[in-house]
């Protein structure tokens, strides 16, 4: 038998041996590409379920998202080697270290948070021109609160006027008109009175509810984020929060069960602990714009100034003194609006519409019936037309600045959070919104010969992933 040398054969085996380093190097970098596509799969589907433990109630009431921060980073530990393998996984990723490096919490910046949040919500279910809409009629508003100028002191300065003159001592009636003094003093009783009586007919049925004191929100140091995200608000945001809280947000004319407070944006408006003391203050508000529309109404109408200056003139006309005519003639202007005003009110609280700007057609009120205001029943005329207690309400919560109406919005909804799911220590500060977490996974090769090192040493590589998730 003929012998063949073996150098050719080792040869072939150490060229072998270098093809098939080189292949198995190259599936390795492959696989580590791939490895780090799969850490940042894994990364980001930690963090999703860490934000997939949101507040219940908060969205079930509220319909706002917030994940509970407490235990975000022992959800994300967990799910990030929660579906690693084993055996021959040539994608096995085991979580060495996990960090939150960011992270934004609902009550971060004053507010503007919630906001952003409200905001992401509503644009879903709320169109661009119906908040122009609003934003214009807020305008309107306030306009008419700017140029009215009516001050109700007026009615106080006529009848002091009144009280000097000895020729009204006696009660004069001529040419069917009335004692304008009765009538001056029933407006300024009742603008001093301010009681629920004078627009609720059964005001024990109104109710008690109120915040306990030192525990809400607005009352201890809040909790802060972790390098936060920081939001400017535009108009459009503003009329979308405006629009969120007069949706979700219950009130007089529209109670909801399991709620801390029953008016809950009657203390926007007010921002008292007790229901009776936020109806109280909201109605007062909304007396303000009425009278304020009705005196423009009133003094932009020849007639009833006319009518209110002949009044005058015949009480007063005696004394020839025009400054002490033009006195009387506003005190009767300024308490005629305030009579209309209060049959606005009483109408909107029966879920009547009133027009902003009156005209003859709408208007209710006689000057000689102004002493009648304590009849409950009596309210004003409906307008087709015109605009619900809500809407006032609205334009009300556009008077005030949209930060503080997002954290007493927030006080509100942490107060319903612990009646509803019995937990008096809920603070609505450890709900976070959005974060950013890194994780580094380590792994080893799986082709082992292929180690440059001591063969003593474990070899194994490290992969970081960064991921971010939020619910605005």
């Amino acid at each position: 038998m003929k012998k063949e040398k073996g150098s050719i054969t080792l040869f072939s085996l150490i060229a072998l041996l270098l093809v098939s380093a080189a292949l198995f190097a190259l599936l390795e970098g492959t696989r580590l590409q791939e490895m780090r596509r799969f850490a940042l799969l894994q990364t980001e589907s930690a963090l999703e379920s860490a934000f997939a433990n949101y507040n219940g109630c908060l969205w079930e009431k509220y319909r706002l998202l917030g994940a509970d921060g407490s235990s975000m980073q022992k959800i994300v530990e967990r799910s990030a080697g929660g579906r690693m393998g084993s055996g021959m996984n040539l994608l096995r990723l085991v979580p060495e270290d996990v960090k939150l490096e960011e992270y934004t919490r609902i009550t971060d910046g004053n507010g503007n948070v919630y906001i952003a949040n409200v905001a992401s919500y509503m644009k879903e279910n709320f169109v661009y021109e119906a908040s122009k809409e609003i934003y214009s009629q807020y305008e309107s508003i306030k306009q008419v609160l700017e140029t009215s100028q009516m001050d109700t002191s007026n009615i106080t300065d006529a009848l002091e006027e009144m009280e000097r003159l000895e020729s009204l001592k006696q009660t004069r009636t001529q040419d069917g008109l009335v004692d304008a003094k009765s009538i001056l003093e029933s407006a300024k009783y009742w603008m001093e009175l301010g009681i629920l009586e004078l627009f609720v007919k059964n005001v024990e049925e109104l109710s008690n509810a109120k915040l306990d004191y030192g525990s809400g929100l607005l009352e201890r140091n809040l909790l802060k984020g972790k390098n936060p995200v920081e939001y400017t608000n535009n108009w459009q945001e503003r009329m979308l929060l405006q629009q969120y809280l007069l949706t979700y947000m219950s009130s007089f004319m529209d109670g909801r069960e399991n709620r801390a407070l029953a008016y809950e944006l009657e203390y926007l408006v007010g921002k008292c602990h007790r229901d009776i003391d936020n109806l109280k203050v909201t109605i007062t508000r909304l007396l303000a714009i009425r009278e304020a529309s009705n005196y423009l109404c009133l003094i932009s109408d020849p007639i009833r100034v006319a009518q209110a200056e002949a009044m005058a003139i015949f009480l007063v006309g005696t004394t020839a003194n025009p400054m002490l005519i033009e006195t009387v003639k506003i005190g009767l202007l300024t308490a005629w609006a305030f009579g209309e005003s209060v049959l606005d009110v009483r109408a909107l609280l029966a879920g009547k519409k009133v027009s902003l700007l009156k005209n003859e057609e709408n208007w209710t009120l006689e000057l000689e019936n102004l002493s009648e205001l304590s009849n409950v029943d009596r309210m004003a005329k409906e307008c087709v037309l015109g605009i619900t207690y809500e809407d006032y309400l609205g334009i009300l919560l556009l008077l005030e600045k949209e930060q503080n109406l997002a954290m007493y919005a927030m006080n509100l909804q942490e107060a319903t959070i612990r009646k509803n799911t019995g937990n008096p220590l809920f603070c609505i500060d450890t709900l976070i919104t959005r974060a950013k977490g890194t994780v580094k996974y380590s792994y080893k090769p799986v082709f082992p010969f292929l180690r440059v090192i001591d063969a003593e040493q474990r070899w194994e590589y490290a992969v970081w992933a960064n991921a971010e998730y939020g619910y605005d």
